[in-house]
């Protein structure tokens, strides 16, 4: 039964990989497609033989930019997907990778051939014979995080004076170099002032930790108050025990959960860590 490809452009026929956003992002996109019979049945579980290749200027005429093959499977709703870039490249491809295409510089066109095999294997069928031409579609949302992974910054003065406070350094392409105020830092979030930072050191009290787990001393802290931001300074490096989270339980008290990583009751002094309460 002869097959036909439908492209789901109204699902996720071409996505662009951006990725993490890195300083080179992955030469590759994501182009994914569903195999389905004359009758609308889905060619499910099928090997699928993939061209790719990518015109620019024009559909008809216009330079090869990029050619390349993939082999893959449709799954249970005849689904595939093939990455872009990542396939075998035809030997007229001279680029290194896809990511070197010059994108700035369209339109680009992408055609697509497919060879669906046989739900039952026929020693006469062979992939090259039997390519169904998709056609061609205008890339219509270029690459972006490809083309910025080939921009340069040039002609940067290396000796870059100090900027304005709340300002960030903007460059581009060209080369400009500028302190800038960003967006956010013109919204009046709050205003603080006459802000002080008071440490005050309490004192701890003594705590014995059962063996393989936690537990918790109470601390009177006068003028501590809830949401008080709380420290915890061990005055060693004590191996057998740590401080696993400190917090104002209500006014004037603090507790402290420490952690026994032994099979052995483990005392803690008070003398052994101090309370650091900022105000």
């Amino acid at each position: 039964m002869k097959l036909v490809l439908v492209r789901t452009l109204l699902i996720a026929s071409l996505v662009f990989m951006t990725g993490t956003i890195i300083a080179q992002p992955p030469p590759a996109m994501n182009y994914q497609l569903v195999a389905k019979d004359p009758l609308g049945n889905v060619a499910k579980n099928r090997k699928i033989y993939t061209k790719i290749i990518i015109y620019q200027s024009s559909p008809t005429n216009g330079p090869k930019v990029w050619e390349e093959s993939h082999v893959s499977n449709s799954n249970d709703d005849g689904v595939f997907t093939v990455v872009i870039g990542r396939g075998t490249k035809s030997a007229t491809t001279t680029l290194q990778d896809i990511g070197k295409i010059d994108w700035g510089n369209g339109p680009f066109f992408l055609n697509t051939k497919v060879a669906v095999e046989p739900s039952v294997p026929a020693a006469w069928w062979v992939a090259a014979d039997n390519y169904l031409d998709m056609g061609t579609t205008q890339m219509m949302s270029v690459p972006y995080a490809l083309f910025a992974g080939n921009a340069s910054v040039t002609n940067v003065n290396t000796s870059i004076q100090p900027g304005p406070p709340n300002t960030f350094l903007i460059t581009d392409s060209l080369g400009n170099v500028n302190w800038q105020t960003p967006q956010a830092a013109n919204q009046a979030v709050t205003t603080i002032t006459n802000f002080n930072l008071n440490l005050n050191v309490v004192g701890g009290t003594n705590v014995n930790i059962p063996p393989n787990t936690t537990a918790i001393v109470t601390v009177a802290v006068p003028g501590v108050r809830k949401g008080d931001p709380i420290i915890v300074t061990p005055q060693d490096d004590y191996l057998n025990w740590s401080v696993y989270s400190a917090w104002v339980a209500q006014d004037d008290v603090v507790r402290i959960r420490f952690a026994n990583f032994t099979d052995q009751p483990v005392p803690v002094l008070g003398s052994q860590y101090k309370i650091v309460v900022i105000k």
